[in-house]
């Protein structure tokens, strides 16, 4: 009975997607030691098709290593809208280093504590602001911006802000 309710399980979890948190939650599982995990994305919601997840790690067997952490092939995102965001997503694994650079192409959601010349951000923080970005808010002072691009180009001290 229970390869039954596996099954049925993984096949409403690939119909439906994996909420972000239960799939960061995959990755913390899988992995000892995660040194940074970063979204690249597109800098309005409206333009988002993909989310890739990079997850810095000394794990990692390679430069680019996929990582299978879920049956699920798109990623549920509430950003405050009727319905959430359900997007296609990949996950890699990556010994590259030393990290991302914030901005409005990509969200660092998560930097651990022993990461060289950069601020940690938990992963709860880190994930807040990706929600504002997707749903075309600045995380820093908290207007509504069409793109993140233009509102960063006249608002240095926002951009600033932003950077890990």
């Amino acid at each position: 009975m229970e390869p039954s309710y596996n099954f049925v399980t993984k096949m409403t979890e690939k119909a439906e997607g994996i909420g972000i948190e239960s799939l960061f939650e995959n990755i913390f599982d899988r992995l000892n030691h995660v040194a940074e995990v970063y979204v690249a994305h597109l800098p309005s919601a409206s333009e988002v098709t993909k989310l890739h997840i990079t997850v810095r790690t000394g794990e990692a067997d390679s430069m680019k290593q996929y990582l299978d952490v879920t049956t699920a092939d798109k990623v549920m995102i509430d950003i405050g809208d009727a319905e959430p965001l359900l997007l296609p997503f990949d996950a890699m694994a990556t010994v590259d280093g030393p990290g991302h650079i914030q901005g409005i192409e990509g969200t660092t959601v998560y930097l651990a504590d022993n990461a060289r010349s950069a601020e940690s951000r938990e992963l709860e923080v880190g994930l807040s602001v990706l929600r504002q970005k997707l749903a075309g808010m600045c995380p820093c002072c908290d207007d509504e911006v069409d793109t993140l691009r233009d509102h960063y180009t006249g608002m240095s001290p926002c951009r600033e802000e932003e950077w890990v």
